[in-house]
């Protein structure tokens, strides 16, 4: 202990300042820099070391729908990882498609990718999230000095998996969501790696359906967004749609509550292992949003409806620039399209892709199923939901009641927890749950059949 205490004596005097946490957190940044207000208040612990985003125009794809991405110029970023280094915060620099179009092998555009690479690199950025072999293996032969991250879209599912990308050179592995709850696994993966380098972290507030079996899909239609353009996610709305007909499916999500925080701290400290990390999202919120996080996950307890701090689909939550006076979200009615009350749509909001070619009635509809039916999941509520998957966890399987099984269907291997628990801590109304599935069947059928483009 008092080799401990004289340790951070030292580096404080040096203005260095170490995480006393047994585990560590990366916040996901909309350059605001109440970001930085908002750790100096609540991360008593100065456990969030790392902020990660991307830059909206850098010509890359990555994790998010680029026209949600809040926009910054490279000035202005430069000085944001300025204020980050000073801070002893690690910039996390995002090239995390599912695929990269192939670019990485075009003569002109890979040699665009790593001309920027070095730019970055030149400015500070000393850790990047990437998923392609690629670039993994150029930036770690290129800079001796620099932290790859592998991100989701990679999907290390197993062991196998996860053995595989040390071998190849990345130092942090991003674990599926399927990791989440299965502690044996996660133990198993914390003791076998503890004596090594490589990090491992699991995403808290992300809220994808269980094993979703249309996230390939959707990661590329993500990685192939336009930064001025915003495309219908059917993906989004097909997601949203199975929450809202299925309320089980928000609990079967792999979703990390801040009160359950100390689990994993537990884990980490059981095993030894001191490479472990949570991961905040998301990049792509307002700070309003990213403060509520933040005050939750330090002070590992939220009291109100845990859609406040995950990644519930709201336009409302959706950032733009954070300095800019007036700004909106981007989930709102699109750019273009016919007033909905006074005023029409909102200043800012990006264009839809193949606009000239929608019908004004189909951008009106989808722009509306991102206000999505009030549901409230009482956070307070949940205490003891997470003791289910720690002693007895076979969701590997089993198959989930009012979820995979739908409308009443049963199996010898279904599992009714998550069902049970939706009873006792969602609520909504059901008249207007009822007008918006409507609305979003309409729009997805209309996707799906091509009728939301005129007749040529």
């Amino acid at each position: 202990i008092v080799c401990i205490i004289w340790i951070q004596i030292y580096y404080l005097q040096r203005g260095i300042v170490l995480n006393t946490d047994s585990i560590s957190f990366d916040l996901g940044c909309n350059f605001d820099y109440k970001l930085f207000d908002f750790v100096d208040q609540y991360d008593k612990k100065h456990a969030i070391t790392s902020f990660f985003g991307k830059l909206k125009h850098d010509g890359l794809p990555g994790g998010r729908t680029a026209s949600t991405i809040p926009d910054f110029t490279l000035d202005q970023f430069a000085d944001y990882v300025k204020e980050c280094t000073k801070r002893d915060i690690t910039f996390n620099y995002l090239i995390n498609p599912l695929s990269m179009d192939q670019n990485e092998l075009d003569p002109v555009v890979g040699k665009e990718i790593r001309t920027f690479i070095h730019t970055m690199y030149d400015m500070g950025i000393r850790a990047f999230t990437l998923n392609s072999p690629i670039l993994i293996k150029y930036i770690k032969r290129e800079f001796k000095d620099v932290f790859v991250t592998l991100g989701l879209y990679a999907y290390p599912t197993t062991i196998q998996h996860i053995e595989y990308w040390r071998n190849w050179g990345v130092d942090e592995i991003t674990l599926d969501h399927s990791f989440n709850r299965r502690f044996d696994l996660l133990r198993q993966l914390l003791t076998q790696y503890k004596d090594t380098d490589l990090h491992l972290r699991v995403i808290a507030n992300n809220l994808c359906l269980r094993e979703c079996p249309f996230r390939l899909a959707h990661g590329c239609f993500v990685g192939h967004s336009e930064p001025e353009k915003l495309s219908m996610d059917y993906s989004l709305v097909n997601c949203a749609y199975k929450k809202v007909t299925h309320p089980a499916a928000i609990l079967t999500a792999e979703f990390i509550r801040p009160e359950d925080v100390h689990y994993y701290r537990e884990l980490a400290e059981e095993t030894g292992n001191k490479n472990f990390s949570i991961k905040l999202i998301d990049r792509t919120r307002t700070t309003d949003f990213l403060h509520k996080v933040v005050k939750s996950y330090m002070e590992e307890s939220y009291d109100g409806n845990l859609l406040d701090i995950v990644n519930w689909p709201q336009a409302k939550t959706i950032a733009t620039r954070p300095d800019q006076a007036g700004a909106v979200g981007a989930g709102g009615p699109p750019a273009g399209m016919p007033p909905i009350g006074a005023g029409g749509p909102p200043k800012g909001a990006p264009d839809m892709r193949w606009m000239d070619k929608l019908k004004p009635e189909a951008m009106m509809a989808y722009g509306r199923t991102m206000h999505l039916p009030k549901f409230y999941v009482d956070n307070k509520k949940l205490d003891g939901f997470l003791e289910h998957f720690i002693k007895n966890n076979k969701c590997s399987e089993s198959l989930c009641v009012n979820d995979i099984l739908e409308n009443g269907e049963t199996a010898p291997n279904a599992c009714a927890h998550c069902s049970a628990w939706a009873k006792k801590v969602i609520s909504y109304d059901e008249n207007e749950v009822a007008q918006w599935k409507q609305l979003c069947s309409g729009v997805l059928r209309s996707i799906e059949d091509g009728s939301i483009y005129k007749e040529t």
